[in-house]
């Protein structure tokens, strides 16, 4: 891991110390991105009229003095811009008193980046065993630690509960997974809710998660029953329903159900719903035409509904958590490599 430090904003990186040879039949780097920054705007955008406002966060001519030091291959992160989009979803958020993001460690598994993140109080979402560990070396442990996994061997449940993480169960199965594994149920956990069908904003198909590998569908009811007979306190209800959505009405349309359900939960079952976990899904544009999301519209979207449904059913003191990954880091990223060779077939 290096740092630079160019006007007042530094630039992380790293390098790979193993890769296999370039492959041909790639473009001619130096020509494509002298063009692309000199120009502000690429040719093939011009000719569709379609106006380009995404703006790499380094210019060439810095991308020329860095590889003078450095050989490339290697990722180029952009600091000042993940600190600015942390900050700017923790301020969105800001009116619930529990909010916490908790980055998905699969997304960058990075420990030097995440360690920038729990710096605006962010914790860390694990799916293995891996990511567990990457999670303690930089400090995670305790309710800094979502683990969510859906074919997980005992030991990992294991190792989650000796972090004091907090468990998210995929299947109703794994309470006797976790039970075997532990010796009993912790007293914080959540399940992962799966409503079944097709998830719809207005017309538009978002995502099927009928089909989907992910989540309980009413068995939920019967979780959270035998959970709370087994000692269980505190519950989760966590959702993940669409990928990389580039609208501003995914997490809200989610959390309505969501909260829907931890009503329901609340009255039938009689448990207290301590957080609410929207999972991620928030995307990040990859088209010219595409416009951003806006995670301040997103949070007062989330709070109106909020106030709707919870606080009218007594339970305004629900945690609100998110798992963003590439929103949190894929702008803020690149690869900086050089072609070597320009293969002409004909």
């Amino acid at each position: 891991m290096q740092v630079l430090t160019n006007k007042g904003f530094r630039i992380i990186f790293f390098t790979y110390c193993c890769l296999t040879e370039q492959r041909a039949k790639v473009a001619d780097i130096k020509r494509n991105l002298s063009a692309a920054y000199s120009a502000g705007v690429h040719a093939s955008e011009q000719e569709r009229n379609v106006p380009m406002n995404k703006k790499p966060f380094v210019t060439y001519d810095k991308l020329q003095e860095i590889v003078k030091e450095f050989p490339t291959p290697f990722h180029l992160y952009d600091e000042k811009g993940i600190r600015e989009n942390a900050k700017a979803l923790k301020e969105a958020f800001a009116w619930n008193k529990g909010y916490k993001e908790y980055f998905a460690v699969k997304a960058t598994p990075n420990p030097f980046l995440i360690q920038i993140l729990r710096e605006y109080g962010c914790g860390c979402d694990c799916s293995s065993m891996t990511e567990l560990m990457l999670s303690k070396a930089i400090g995670a442990t305790g309710d800094d630690i979502m683990f969510s996994s859906n074919d997980t061997p005992e030991q990992e449940f294991a190792y989650a509960a000796s972090l004091n993480g907090i468990i998210n169960l995929d299947d109703i199965t794994h309470i006797e997974k976790v039970e075997k594994a532990v010796g009993k149920l912790p007293k914080k956990m959540s399940c992962r809710y799966n409503p079944g069908g097709i998830f719809k904003i207005s017309n538009d198909i978002m995502d099927n998660p009928g089909d989907s590998k992910y989540g309980m569908t009413e068995q939920i009811f019967e979780a959270f029953r035998i959970m709370k007979a087994k000692g269980v306190e505190e519950f989760g209800i966590h959702a993940f329903l669409a990928s990389n959505t580039v609208t501003n009405d995914y997490y809200p349309l989610l959390a309505q159900k969501l909260f829907e359900l931890a009503v329901r939960l609340k009255e039938e079952v009689g448990v207290h719903i301590g957080f609410i976990n929207l999972s991620g899904g928030v995307g990040i544009p990859y088209r010219p035409d595409q416009e951003p999301n806006d995670i301040r519209v997103i949070g007062k979207g989330v709070e109106k509904v909020y106030n709707e449904i919870l606080v009218p059913a007594g339970m305004s003191d629900v945690a609100i958590y998110t798992e963003l990954g590439r929103f949190m880091m894929g702008p803020y990223g690149c690869l900086v490599t050089k072609a070597i060779h320009e293969k002409h077939t004909h």
